[in-house]
């Protein structure tokens, strides 16, 4: 019969005690990481129908949107601009998408982006942004774009805003620091339909 009594010993028990505590601790930091890096995966919802569209244009839509996520300005243009081939619902549901980038990315980068595209685009983001507000999950960007992203909202709205945490990486090196207003002349009037839509239509 065998003898168990070192393995009963207070010391040994201890051992042992200790051992699958740490066991157990590494586990749950490692369920932790694990749901932080899919809960970060699934943050920006993407439509099939986005999807399908980007598909027939040959654009890499997911491709760009994980370099965007990153704060790769030059994917965060072509996402924007990608905006000009979606129209109705597939035009909000992109824009969703766009407005939930903003914090991935950082607003200090969205904004900087913005500010590079041409004025129509402009428009027509801030127009397809704000109804986007009324679709995204995000508390915080449910709220007034002035107060939860601020340079994005200025860049919007014609301000320049410069990205001083870029250090000219992407092709997007600004012209100079901080920001101005642009010539009132080269900011277009708004009107009731879609500013892509008119472009098209010209």
């Amino acid at each position: 019969m065998p003898n168990w009594s070192p393995y009963l010993c207070p010391s040994f028990l201890n051992h042992l005690r200790m051992k699958s505590i740490s066991s157990l601790l590494f586990c749950c930091l490692l369920a932790v990481s694990v749901q932080a890096q899919e809960g970060k995966k699934s943050a920006l919802v993407v439509s099939d129908a986005v999807l399908k569209t980007a598909e027939w244009g040959g654009f890499k839509y997911m491709e760009n949107l994980d370099k965007a996520q990153a704060g790769n300005q030059t994917a965060i243009k072509s996402l924007l601009e990608f905006s000009g081939t979606v129209e109705g619902a597939e035009a909000l549901e992109h824009a969703t998408t766009c407005l939930d980038l903003i914090p991935l990315a950082t607003d200090e980068i969205m904004g900087s982006t913005i500010s590079s595209v041409k004025p129509k685009l402009k428009t027509a983001l801030l127009e397809r942004f704000v109804l986007a507000q009324g679709r995204t999950k995000n508390v915080e960007l449910q709220k007034p774009l002035a107060e939860s992203a601020p340079l994005t909202w200025k860049a919007l709205n014609g301000e320049r805003v410069v990205c001083n945490s870029c250090m000219h990486e992407n092709g997007l090196t600004p012209a100079k620091p901080g920001m101005q207003r642009p010539d009132p002349s080269t900011v277009p009037a708004a009107t009731d339909s879609d500013p892509l839509k008119r472009k098209k239509n010209d």
